[in-house]
């Protein structure tokens, strides 16, 4: 799949909205630099690509499509409940910047894949170098060195040295480690799953018929047991945090859940946070942690549902999760066709820690600020490895 290089002119834009990804706007909320820049790359996208059959078609096209289901969705939603205009702004601005994001990245990476890496690695780089420039390199790990370094390692370790993939497993397995003893269990999970499921793949243990059994088996135990030596040997340092987490996920969930069954079919609307879902929320995570949730300096609200799925489904109805849905059915067959069958290659590590991430992120991450750039560049993968599925096996589509 790494080709030559063609239409410089697309690599030189992937590196500049990698560069301009730390870097944010004021816009009724926070919007980032390279958001902007693949806006107007999508502009470029619809005059130029209007009746470009290779353009538009599968899986892009659906995608597309269902995000404007998810869009109207929203706008329904807002004015049947008439939500405040603030809220009504920001709730649509969502899903917008999420399309021209996508299509944005799928214009730059379409016909040479490499600006995938080009792109990824700049805006890991760009998000290191403002967090040391800013002296917060290490200041938090979790939310902020961890999932640009993963990305560096999983981009270029593959590139750069012998037996690239089967390093970058190992590599990322080892990041994994790190991220599990500084706290941050998403993106360590995350990381030795991936790195488990490549080094296999690499080791060709899947055509050693019942012994692989037995290797994929003692994979599987060092992953778990790696998994549990850092969370026990964290637990004292980071027990306060861990609790409040795992209680404000809860309560997110929960009081999400209770407001879908309400209005399954409408939902609240963009942004809502009134006194009864607050108060609901307040008293599950009292119950769990013995104090009241105050917020932090950086939330928008005190209460969002932990879940990009159910967000969806609560501020826009049972229509609005019509994109994350078919994205997430999307996300598990290109992660399959990743690990077990798609001949590995530089890509191979940072396709499919990222199809793993954003599976997870339908499932247990808000939908607000980056994680519009994380669903696009998920999403945008996706394309990518439809074409090779294509090539590889002939198929339509998957």
């Amino acid at each position: 799949m790494l080709a030559r290089p063609r239409q410089p002119g697309y690599s030189i834009a992937a590196c500049a909205i990698g560069i301009a990804t730390p870097f944010q706007l004021e816009w009724s909320g926070i919007l980032y630099a390279s958001e902007a820049l693949l806006a107007l790359v999508a502009i470029w996208a619809l005059l130029t690509r209007f009746s470009d059959s290779q353009f538009w078609r599968p899986p892009f096209t659906r995608l597309v499509a269902l995000l404007g289901v998810t869009m109207l969705a929203y706008i329904v939603a807002d004015l049947v409940l008439a939500t405040e205009t603030q809220n009504l702004m920001r709730g649509w601005a969502r899903p917008m910047f999420l399309g021209s994001n996508f299509a944005g990245l799928y214009l730059i990476c379409r016909r040479n894949p490499f600006n995938i890496l080009i792109y990824a690695t700049t805006a890991a780089a760009s998000s290191l170098a403002f967090l040391a420039i800013n002296g917060r390199l290490l200041e938090d790990w979790k939310f902020g060195a961890s999932a640009p370094v993963t990305i560096l390692l999983a981009c270029l370790v593959p590139l750069l040295v012998p037996r690239g993939v089967l390093l970058g497993a190992f590599a990322l397995s080892a990041a994994g480690v790190l991220h599990l003893v500084l706290d941050s269990r998403e993106i360590g999970g995350n990381c030795l799953l991936a790195g488990g499921l490549l080094a296999a793949r690499c080791l060709s243990v899947l055509r050693w018929r019942s012994f692989s059994w037995v290797v994929l088996g003692l994979l599987a135990i060092s992953g778990v047991g790696l998994f549990l030596w850092a969370y026990v040997l964290t637990g004292q340092e980071y027990s306060q945090r861990r609790t409040f987490s795992n209680a404000w996920r809860t309560a997110s969930l929960i009081t999400a859940a209770n407001a879908i069954a309400v209005s399954p079919w409408l939902g609240n609307g963009s942004q809502t946070n009134n006194f009864e879902l607050q108060s609901r929320y307040d008293s599950i995570f009292a119950d769990r942690t013995g104090v009241r949730y105050r917020g932090q300096q950086t939330d928008t609200s005190t209460f969002s549902p932990h879940s990009q799925i159910l967000q969806a489904w609560f501020e826009a109805g049972i229509f609005g999760t019509a994109f994350f849905l078919y994205l997430g059915w999307k996300l598990l067959g290109a992660l399959q066709f990743c690990v077990l069958r798609r001949p590995m290659d530089g890509f191979s590590v940072l396709f499919a820690f990222c199809l793993l991430r954003a599976v997870w992120h339908l499932l247990f991450s808000p939908f607000a600020g980056l994680a519009r750039l994380d669903v696009a560049l998920a999403a945008a993968i996706v394309c990518l490895v439809n074409t090779d599925k294509l090539c590889t096996t002939g198929s339509r589509t998957y």
